[in-house]
């Protein structure tokens, strides 16, 4: 089984090398004349599918930051694990590098063009919403107060993906990850990519927050947040009051009901201090997931389930699943009265078996 986990994960590494070599050709190949009908159809196509491409290569991959991201979160997973027994290469963190590669592409061929389309409608017919006030502030006030805002707002559409029940189905993807790792953060439905940006993009249009701004928060954030999903034991001591850590990012991954609907901040814990969304118990490290048991994991480390299992959780979120429903509470000893039916209400946080009785879901 080891051996072939290390076949698999050679293949993997060759495919990224090959993917690579391509990209250097067909950079080369970019700069080659051709006629200007031709070229047009050639330039459009690379720009649509191809462009995607070189952003992974030449912003993430390609980096000295995102190696050196992924050799600290390794490190201190493997020094101070949250959850010892999770192996650093396990099927969970294969099947997020597989998400980190599709992910990118699909974020920036939809996403690219609705966030452009967004932006677009609202200067044509909603422009008169901006407010220029904020104009008048230094530079460094403005900074902040976008920085904040753009926080608040993160935290806004996070909160909603747990509240309203069609954005959680979507949300759930992401939530579904059992082995929390560096490319977690990748394991997300590509609709709700478009949520986050309709909650992002139209304050930005009204408030009129500068785009260096929203990048160079963009930037910090997609590193930090690689960090806190690893498995990593720690709260950060007293920075646990401002920052997101890792230890209060598995609590809101967490897959005990206790945990539930808290720690919704992206890097900031601020909001939820001041919400009321924050646990307060920074010593747990619960294990995560979702309670529905019909959801396609991954559990295997084999480079076609690899390949094809994203599909099926993509599917996940339109499918009929488990509902939460009634559960059956079993005595084990002989004589007893029998099964007794308990609302969800009743039934005890997480555990499997409490106080003598087995639960299992009652058969509908």
């Amino acid at each position: 089984m080891a051996h072939r986990r290390i076949n698999n994960f050679a293949l993997v590494l060759f495919g990224v090398l090959i993917a690579g070599c391509a990209y250097a050709l067909i950079e080369h190949i970019w700069r080659l004349p051709a006629e200007k009908v031709v070229a047009a159809v050639y330039h459009k196509s690379l720009a649509v599918f191809y462009a995607p491409w070189v952003d992974l290569w030449k912003n993430s991959i390609f980096t000295i930051a995102f190696w050196c991201a992924i050799a600290l979160t390794l490190i201190l997973q493997r020094l101070m694990p949250a959850k010892p027994d999770q192996k650093i290469f396990s099927p969970g963190f294969a099947q997020d590098l597989v998400w980190f590669i599709y992910q990118t592409v699909l974020h920036a061929l939809i996403i690219a063009t609705y966030v452009d389309l967004l932006t677009r409608l609202y200067a044509k017919n909603f422009s008169f919403l901006t407010i220029t006030y904020l104009n008048q502030f230094p530079g460094w006030l403005r900074f902040l107060l976008a920085a904040l805002l753009v926080d608040l707002l993160y935290w806004g559409q996070h909160y909603c993906n747990h509240k309203v029940p069609l954005l959680w189905k979507l949300h759930s993807v992401h939530h579904s990850q059992r082995e929390l790792n560096f490319f977690t953060d990748f394991r997300y439905h590509f609709l709700e990519y478009i949520v986050r940006h309709t909650f992002l993009v139209i304050p930005f249009s009204v408030l009129k927050v500068e785009a260096p701004v929203i990048i160079a928060f963009g930037i910090f954030r997609q590193w930090y947040v690689r960090f806190y999903h690893g498995n990593i034991k720690t709260d950060l001591g007293p920075l646990r009051y401002i920052l997101v850590t890792p230890q209060s990012h598995r609590v809101h991954h967490s897959v005990d009901p206790v945990h539930r609907d808290t720690n919704f901040g992206a890097i900031l814990s601020l909001w939820d201090f001041a919400l009321g969304t924050q646990y307060r118990n920074y010593d747990v490290y619960p294990d995560t997931g979702i309670q529905d048991q019909s959801f396609p994991h991954e559990k295997t480390v084999r480079l076609k389930s690899l390949l094809l299992t994203p599909f099926n959780q993509l599917l996940y979120p339109f499918l009929k699943t488990s509902k939460p429903g009634t559960f059956v509470a079993e005595s084990p000893p002989l004589g007893s009265a029998g099964p007794t039916l308990l609302p969800d209400s009743a039934k005890p946080a997480n555990p499997v078996i409490s106080e003598g009785l087995t639960y299992r879901r009652a058969k509908e």
